[in-house]
């Protein structure tokens, strides 16, 4: 057994995921209770986003021998916690590790994301500074780990207003050693700070691992960031030239990742029809849900910007982008077998409205809490049956002011479809498939609001008194604080700026355009076919060229 333990340890240590995971279930299947299998398959599980699965084998196989558990179970266990917003249990496992081995930058590095999200952004800093300060003391300075916690301390920064810190440290670490992650990231903050040399690096450096690295995920770390960082870097100096390294780069993303737009569509299927045949739920309490706010729409359609908006009073907190409504609702769609609806929802409640009430606690005990995660556009029927006290704010765009926007982003897993003009214009189609069943379907909308992106920026204090008397909130705007405000998304950086129109009528990637608005229509005749009823040609009010 120890020779296949190192074989698919070796196939690890090579990045071949997907072949370690196989061969790591098969053996498990016949191996149930050897330890080693199980903490390697518990890891691929977490490679794969599967973080329920980690938590099962896990505590499975330790149920019988708790005095067992070592840091590496302690580690996988808090990473899937914390994946799952489950923060008090993460927090608790990694307190653990560290008893174990306090040397180790893993016991530092996640609990300072968690700070981060808490808003405890000084406790953030010290840990992560923590971390790196084990990590330079460490073998671990030439792994993946190292830039990863760059990129924290960075966001840390951003939180607590000391960009001109993240500048020094990062051109400090350029200058004793170039890094492709460093690079894109300082070009993400200021791309007036790469000078002659750093930028000939930049390029060489391109060269050199275009020609070397074959491996797709050596690629996504040591060539896709190059390309856009070059990208951000020329947008102000030669047009042709930043759309040309945004193309390289987003083909890297299409060949790391594997994304089908039409698996997507059959999901949305699959939605509408459990909604109208099998979710029959009607809440008795109707003020279930009233401290929590949904903000949804595409990514880049001016979520953050509503965020920033709602939480700058003395009554909103925002716990960001949160996965969990999300996930539960869509565990309940796709369930293999006909389960009790009441326990589902009673479950549904309780565990959510437990994490929202526990940030809410984290951030002063506010009243009310925003949960911004844009793709729960996709459940809003279901979010106002099982939560009939809260208030959905759905944001709308121009459509391809949407996809320019999402195609500039160097977006990793979360969200694969930003990488081609076709499947930008197919998810844009899909979102509007979607609201026009919800508008269809939905007989209630008195919690439901829809704001024009362009409409916000035109005029910010109309829609900013629109959305307080939408939400109830009675305490003053801070528009000092809307600045100050700190989101963990694309977005981190133009959230401080003052409310501009530059984002609006983008003239990028022209040569796309036709791509775009022609893969979108297409995706409409397929909606058409299944029921959708286009009363308009529009796009919610956008001209479709």
């Amino acid at each position: 057994m120890q020779k296949e333990i190192l074989e698919l340890r070796n196939l690890i240590k090579n990045r071949n995921i997907d072949k370690a995971y196989e061969q790591a279930k098969r053996l498990n299947k016949i191996n149930k209770n050897n330890i080693e299998i199980v903490k390697i398959l518990a890891f691929l599980f977490i490679q794969r986003n599967q973080f329920d699965a980690t938590i099962s084998i896990l505590s499975e196989c330790y149920l019988d021998k708790p005095n067992e558990k070592d840091f590496d179970y302690f580690v996988n266990m808090g990473t899937s916690y914390k994946a799952l917003e489950e923060y008090e249990k993460s927090l608790d496992m990694y307190q653990e590790a560290k008893k174990i081995d306090p040397e180790s930058p893993f016991c530092y590095t996640v609990p300072a994301e968690i700070n981060l999200k808490i808003r405890n952004f000084d406790k953030a800093l010290d840990l992560v500074n923590v971390a790196l300060e084990k990590i330079n003391n460490s073998d671990a300075r030439n792994s993946i780990h190292f830039p990863n916690a760059v990129k924290l301390k960075t966001e840390i920064n951003v939180a607590l207003k000391k960009d001109n810190e993240n500048i020094k440290m990062l051109t400090t670490l350029l200058e004793q050693q170039f890094h492709p992650d460093m690079f894109y990231l300082l070009a993400t903050i200021d791309s007036t700070m790469i000078d002659d040399k750093l930028l000939d690096q930049a390029l060489e450096h391109l060269k050199h691992n275009d020609s070397v690295f074959e491996n797709k995920l050596d690629r996504f770390w040591f060539v896709h960031p190059l390309y856009f960082a070059l990208a951000i870097y020329y947008e102000k100096k030669d047009k042709a030239k930043s759309e040309g390294y945004y193309h390289l780069g987003n083909n890297e993303t299409m060949n790391s990742l594997r994304y089908n737009s039409f698996s997507y569509q059959k999901n949305i299927n699959k939605i509408f029809e459990h909604y109208q045949n099998n979710f029959k739920y009607k809440a008795t309490d109707k003020e279930i849900g009233s401290n929590n706010i949904f903000i949804l729409g595409t990514p880049r359609s001016g979520t953050t910007l509503i965020e920033s908006i709602i939480a700058s009073n003395e009554e909103v907190t925002s716990g960001g982008e949160l996965i969990s409504a999300s996930k539960y609702i869509d565990e309940f769609v796709n369930a293999k077998e006909d389960l009790d609806e009441n326990e589902l929802v009673n479950n549904f409640i309780k565990k959510y409205l437990s994490k929202t009430d526990f940030l809410r606690a984290k951030h002063k005990k506010h009243n009310k809490i925003v949960d911004k995660l844009p793709e729960n556009f996709l459940f809003i029927g279901y979010i106002l049956k099982l939560l009939p006290g809260a208030k959905i704010i759905r944001t709308f765009r121009n459509p391809w002011d949407v996809a320019t926007s999402l195609y500039k982003q160097r977006y990793v897993t979360n969200i694969p479809y930003s990488a081609s003009f076709f499947n930008l214009g197919v998810f844009m189609s899909n979102f509007e498939a979607v609201n026009l069943y919800w508008n269809d379907v939905i007989q209630e909308k008195n919690n439901l609001l829809d704001v024009r992106y362009e409409d916000l920026i035109n005029d910010t204090d109309l829609y900013q008194k629109k959305i307080y008397n939408f939400l109830e909130i009675k305490s003053e705007y801070d528009e000092e604080k809307r600045r100050g405000f700190f989101a963990q998304t694309a977005s981190i950086r133009q959230i401080s700026s003052p409310v501009h129109k530059r984002s609006i009528e983008k003239k990028d990637f022209l040569d796309k355009k036709r791509e775009f608005y022609e893969a979108l229509k297409m995706q409409r005749k397929y909606w058409e076919k299944n029921g959708i009823n286009y009363e308009t040609s529009d796009f919610f009010g956008y001209i479709l060229e």
